[in-house]
């Protein structure tokens, strides 16, 4: 088949680096419908993702940068696979066996994905096996970040022929127990990652709860009704209706929140539908599958607000709100709160997990 006029792919030789003494490269994963991929396994990140828009154009779809000069100096969450523990553990700590862990706290008081140095500062062993797909592998150190044990993680990136990003990853302890939950945080928008704002989305979460947060963004172990609330998005709504408008009048400044997911008859382990989101202007249309059972969404809260770090791709300065991210997880402060499923990895048993993001057009 012809090759389809695609924007610049990014060069992977500006992504050639060795960092902590262990060589960084950038892999580029395609299908035979034109969908390219590219991922470095610094931090195992995504920093392209193309895919066409209704009239058959080819554009980028996610926040990223194009150097690994770039990527170091940047926003360390934009487009990680986040571990040893995504979200907001706490106080930085959790016991287990009688005995409590103190973590990194980077986040106030609290430890935020994984630490000051979690999976998004790491360097992936890393081994691209065909066109399509690219395997990650990184072993967290016993102790490492005040968790518990060596955690074993295995991470495979791969684009289908349906126009899916699907990422399987499997992870186990091998020498003592520990708490672990992984997801991914690569920021959308789907007309364009030129385009300055993603409020024009319309976006549909299948979920009739979300967690009560502090005001720290800490899970309290309470879940409340999406009934009557800004939080009821179970039909298509367009973000800029709700976004930067008053509270008395249903608004919120923007969304940080995690959602329980509606996975009515998806058995446990089985993939589940956990958003949708459309970009009228472009016709673009992003289904999330999901074997987990909650999902952090995240818009931003403050309009306009630089992202932390340095310029993204073409030097453009990323903000909040003009990307949005669907971020598949385990429970939140799951190691804190008993009534939630646990997070505990047991040594030799192996917890796998995967979200796949389903691209089309309307």
């Amino acid at each position: 088949m012809s090759s389809p006029d695609l924007p610049q792919l990014l060069d992977p030789a500006r992504f050639l680096r060795d960092i902590d003494g262990k060589p960084v490269r950038l892999f580029t994963l395609r299908n035979q419908r034109g969908m390219v991929v590219c991922v470095t396994n610094y931090g195992a990140k995504i920093e392209q993702v193309l895919v066409p828009d209704r009239e058959g154009r080819w554009d980028d779809v996610v926040l990223g940068y194009d150097s690994i000069e770039g990527v170091v100096g940047g926003a360390p969450s934009v487009g990680a696979f986040v571990g040893r523990y995504a979200g907001r553990i706490e106080n930085a700590r959790f016991t287990l066996g009688g005995t409590e862990h103190q973590l990194a706290a980077n986040n106030g008081p609290h430890c935020l994905h994984g630490g000051l140095r979690g999976s998004r500062f790491q360097v992936f062993d890393a081994v691209q096996h065909d066109a399509s797909s690219v395997e990650m592998r990184y072993v967290f150190s016993d102790g490492e970040e005040g968790f518990p044990g060596t955690l074993a993680l295995r991470l495979l990136y791969r684009v289908t022929e349906a126009n899916e990003l699907a990422l399987d990853y499997e992870a186990v302890a091998l020498d003592a127990p520990t708490m672990a939950n992984f997801t991914t945080h690569a920021f959308f928008n789907l007309e364009s990652v030129n385009s300055a704002s993603a409020l024009g989305h319309e976006v549909m979460i299948r979920a009739s709860r979300y967690f009560e947060m502090s005001p720290e963004l800490i899970a309290t172990g309470k879940l409340l009704s999406v009934e009557g609330t800004p939080f009821d998005l179970r039909q298509p709504t367009s973000l800029d209706t709700r976004v930067g408008k008053p509270q008395a009048a249903g608004g919120v400044a923007g969304y940080d929140d995690c959602f329980a997911i509606d996975r009515n008859a998806a058995a446990a382990g089985e993939l589940a539908l956990c958003a949708r989101v459309s970009a009228p202007a472009s016709g673009r249309v992003m289904e999330v599958w999901s074997s987990e059972p909650t999902m952090q969404f995240y818009t931003g809260m403050l309009a306009g607000e630089p992202l932390a770090g340095g310029p993204g791709k073409g030097g453009r300065r990323y903000v909040q709100q003009q990307s949005l991210c669907f971020e598949p997880q385990g429970y939140p402060n799951a190691p804190n709160i008993a009534a939630f499923p646990s997070a505990l990895h047991l040594p030799g048993q192996a917890r796998q997990g995967r979200t796949l993001y389903r691209f089309s057009t309307a």
